[in-house]
């Protein structure tokens, strides 16, 4: 009788360890598909409240005869990061009860290297799984035709205006280590070309966070709308100085 109640008590823990850890799981998916929606609304009007501080300040300065800086902002950089994001028609606001909702989740790498204001690479890698593991595939983004850098303080309207922005304006990293840019791609599913010349609007807000923006219209609306969200892993000069600090 001594032996089994050891034996007992350890198939009772065990049991509320498998609940507690499928519960954990829950409230991390959770978690994460609620940051996605507040990162979505936040984004866009974090960057129309900077309008004014870009407008006035001192050290930037925005023309429209191919620059856009002066002083402190820095336009010869490298970046690069991870892709970590949500997709789904209920993160968009527009869930069909009559039919099942997928979740997609997102993971990769993206770098890009600015030399003088002027867009030399951008490449963005995309890992694309439903939650439940089904329907791997992946996107690659290799390269950015005709790249334009925006001013900051410029609002990125929630119904994307991708012919936004100054021509032949420099990208360069101004207030905190962001910068805004677009341009158009093509698109690879599994290597394959999936859509060409697709409108995009990249967004590198505070050295923290990168906000692609890709034309749903251009896409079959593949990426449901939303912005695909990455973090941002470094940032050097053109002196090889690490400009995030964690």
């Amino acid at each position: 009788m001594t032996d089994i109640i050891p034996i007992y008590n350890l198939i009772h823990e065990t049991q509320m360890y498998r609940i507690k850890y499928s519960r954990l799981n829950f409230l991390t998916i959770g978690a994460v598909a609620a940051i996605t929606i507040l990162l979505s609304i936040a984004i866009p009007s974090s960057l129309q409240g900077q309008e004014g501080l870009a407008q006035n300040s001192s050290n930037v300065t925005s023309t429209n005869n191919n620059s856009n800086t002066t002083g402190n902002a820095i336009d010869s950089f490298r970046a690069q990061g991870q892709i970590s994001s949500l997709a789904s028609d209920t993160l968009a606001g527009r869930e069909d009860n009559s039919t099942e909702n997928v979740i997609w989740v997102l993971g990769g790498d993206w770098e890009l290297y600015v030399a003088e204001g002027n867009l030399t690479n951008f490449v963005v890698d995309i890992e694309m799984t439903q939650v439940d593991g089904t329907a791997a595939h992946k996107h690659t983004i290799e390269k950015l035709n005709n790249a334009t850098g925006m001013p900051i303080g410029s609002v990125e309207p929630l119904e994307l205006n991708f012919m936004t922005g100054e021509p032949s304006s420099k990208i360069a990293l101004v207030n905190s280590n962001s910068t805004m840019f677009r341009g158009t791609a093509d698109l690879t599913t599994n290597e394959d070309i999936g859509w060409t010349g697709v409108p995009i609007h990249v967004t590198l807000q505070n050295g923290n966070i990168l906000n692609i923006n890709i034309d749903p219209s251009k896409t079959e609306d593949h990426f449901k709308g939303l912005p695909v969200f990455g973090t941002v892993q470094s940032i050097v000069d053109e002196n090889g100085k690490e400009l995030v600090k964690k």
